[in-house]
């Protein structure tokens, strides 16, 4: 759908919006609020949702003693020959001897390092003996295992206030001290962040406070097996690969269990690889795949680190990321003011919007970054939603405007067909050629009676028997769809088949049937001013004629800038006007073109009667015809008699 042509006012009024929702987003793609944050956050997980898990490295590996371990040590434990491995692990707390001899296992199958997330505060309550055997592995595997330490906040810190750190104090010497050792901590969720990995925790929010503490776990297991992170960790946020559960699994029970672990078809894995150990019981992290325990997590924050695939805002620094916020917008709103067609204005903002949503996945999906989306794209719907509303409005005013247009020349029904097409209706206006019957009806002597009344003080009553008359043949012409074109004093001018035609055959029977109840309804405004009796007393009925003629006009809008009208010029106009001024020469009411008698002449309900050729002003020699209803009586009223009613033999004339 085309726009009407707009002011240059509402273009400016457009544009400036165009700016100010662009700012706008912009501003709230930079700066954001608390909950369009938490929105954002969630259209971020809707997106990684979409996205789906993904293949985590397989040189991270879970070991984890889960229910299934404490289950298999509980029914190893009531059997007769107890295992020595299930003494103690069939609850959690474990002996630290079990994460010893697990530890152990794990190492001599070639992992790189192992990380232990728990914390190991004080002697153990299994006594001094579990205390030397996990202190001997971790003297013999020194450099290869990293222990867990804790940073209490002050409102769980059992000191005198502020931080403390919970190290594992017996076994420091033995690991080789603090650098084998790493928070399992991590920064609390907050609405409307991403889940942070451990890292900001440690090296930032610590260091930021002025609070030396070890790093995160996951970094202290990666230094120890040699591994470089791949990213800046404290800025990153984690990109989680999926539900609890994606990491290669290997269950604690399998690794202590002699004759499990021999078939273990995992244990080929553990080449070159770092482990996580810990149990999975304890706090969970809303992720988009669902809740993470926190070994889970400390899996995903290695991984994250090895592969340099975390959650990173891009732009990070504020201002640019409203600046690539308010880019699209200005884009499309610029596009879409270069034309005027709704369908363009629209599709350059879905194709926005749509190139917008591409660029996020992408981003999202190959190098793991998260660009404003919701932001730009909330905007460019506002957009879309402008220049909808603004075309409704234009559509609105464009129809008010044709329908004010031919609702003054045509039936209410016409002008709905008509504007049921806004487009075909501009082209209406616009101007074409049709095929039709123009109409013209002048009253006889109706300006030697005007004349007449004028020099007797007669003229309101003169003006308001002449609009009865014209009211009531509007009236008339309407009831038989014809279009009124102009009234010329007491003469009127209709067109049958504008703006929109039924058929040449069609609306040349109607144009005859008009004009046969034109006379009939003016023979009843003469009796109705008969009985009222001083209106019209003593003079003469009003009669008329009526000049039909069928065939090729031009339609459209004609005029000047300050004055236009709806109107059809051409040959036929002149010759239907020519015929209505015969039908006093040859005393007949009507009189039609040889085209018109072409048209109607099958039509058992006229009668039609050659006058043969007739000079006519303007046209040459033309035949001309008077018509009447094919059952007799007068056809105009006030006229003279109707002649022969039938055609004479031969065929009537082309059209």
């Amino acid at each position: 759908m085309a726009l009407p042509s707009p002011r240059p006012g509402r273009t400016v009024v457009l544009a400036a919006l165009t700016a100010a929702i662009s700012l706008w987003m912009g501003g709230t793609a930079g700066w954001p609020g608390p909950r369009w944050r938490i929105w954002e956050r969630n259209l971020e997980q809707q997106l990684l949702l979409w996205r789906g898990p993904r293949r985590p490295p397989p040189a991270v590996i879970v070991v984890p003693i889960d229910d299934a371990s404490l289950q298999q040590a509980a029914w190893f434990s009531r059997s007769p020959n107890q295992p020595a491995w299930t003494r103690g692990t069939d609850t959690l707390p474990w002996p630290r001897a079990a994460y010893g001899e697990l530890g152990r296992r794990l190492l001599a199958a070639g992992a790189k390092a192992v990380a232990i997330n728990v914390v190991f505060e004080g002697p153990s309550g299994k006594g001094a003996a579990d205390d030397e055997a996990f202190r001997r592995f971790l003297a013999g595997a020194r450099g290869r295992v990293a222990l867990a330490a804790e940073m209490l906040e002050p409102e769980d810190s059992r000191g005198a206030g502020g931080l403390t750190l919970v190290l594992p104090e017996l076994f420091l010497p033995a690991i080789g001290g603090r650098a084998a050792v790493g928070l399992s901590n991590s920064l609390a969720p907050v609405p409307g962040e991403p889940l942070r990995h451990p890292e900001a925790y440690a090296s930032g929010l610590l260091r930021a406070q002025g609070v030396e503490s070890p790093p995160g776990l996951s970094t202290t297991l990666l230094r120890l097996a040699g591994w470089p992170a791949r990213q800046a960790d404290r800025r990153t946020g984690l990109n989680v690969y999926g539900p609890e559960g994606s990491f290669s699994r290997l269950p604690a029970w399998e690794v202590l269990d002699p004759q499990r672990w021999r078939n273990q078809p995992l244990r080929a894995r553990l080449q070159d690889a770092v482990v996580v150990v810990g149990p999975v019981e304890g706090g969970r992290h809303a992720t988009a795949f669902g809740p993470l325990s926190g070994l889970e997590l400390l899996a995903t924050a290695t991984a994250n680190s090895l592969q340099g695939d975390g959650l990173l805002p891009w732009p990070e620094a504020d201002l640019r990321r409203a600046l690539l916020a308010m880019l699209p917008l200005l884009v499309a709103g610029g596009l879409a003011l270069a034309r005027r067609p709704l369908v363009w204005r629209l599709g350059v903002v879905g194709a926005v919007l749509a190139l917008q949503l591409l660029a996020a996945v992408l981003a999202l999906q190959l190098n793991h970054r998260w660009i404003p989306l919701l932001a730009p794209a909330s905007g460019l719907v506002l957009l879309a939603l402008l220049h909808g509303g603004n075309a409704y409005l234009l559509e609105g005013r464009e129809r008010r405007r044709l329908r004010q247009t031919f609702e003054r020349y045509v039936a209410p029904s016409v002008v709905a067909e008509i504007l049921a097409d806004p487009e075909s209706a501009r082209g209406i206006l616009r101007g074409r050629v049709l095929e039709v019957t123009v109409l013209f009806s002048d009253l006889k002597g109706f300006t030697e009676l005007t004349r007449r009344r004028s020099a007797a003080g007669e003229s309101e009553r003169h003006v308001r028997q002449l609009n009865t008359y014209l009211g009531a043949m509007v009236a008339v012409i309407s009831a038989h769809g014809g279009t009124i074109d102009k009234f010329i004093g007491d003469a009127v001018m209709a067109v049958f088949g504008s703006p929109l035609g039924r058929g040449p055959r069609y609306e040349a029977a109607a144009a005859l049937r008009c004009a046969l109840a034109m006379g009939e309804r003016l023979r009843q405004l003469n009796e109705e001013w008969r009985l009222q009796g001083g209106e019209a007393a003593g003079e003469e009925p009003l009669a008329s004629g009526v000049g039909l003629a069928s065939g090729p006009v031009v339609a459209g809008q004609i005029g000047s800038p300050q004055r236009l009208e709806f109107t059809v010029i051409g040959d036929t106009v002149n010759r239907a006007s020519r015929m209505e001024g015969l039908t006093r020469q040859l005393e007949n009411p009507i009189c039609l073109d040889g085209a018109t008698a072409q048209l109607v002449a099958d039509d058992p309900e006229f009668a039609l009667h050659s006058h043969g050729q007739r000079a006519v002003k303007g046209l040459g020699e033309i035949e001309v015809f008077s018509a009447a209803a094919a059952h007799g009586g007068t056809a105009i009223g006030g006229g003279g008699p109707s002649g022969n009613m039938g055609l004479p033999p031969g065929p009537l004339p082309p059209p």
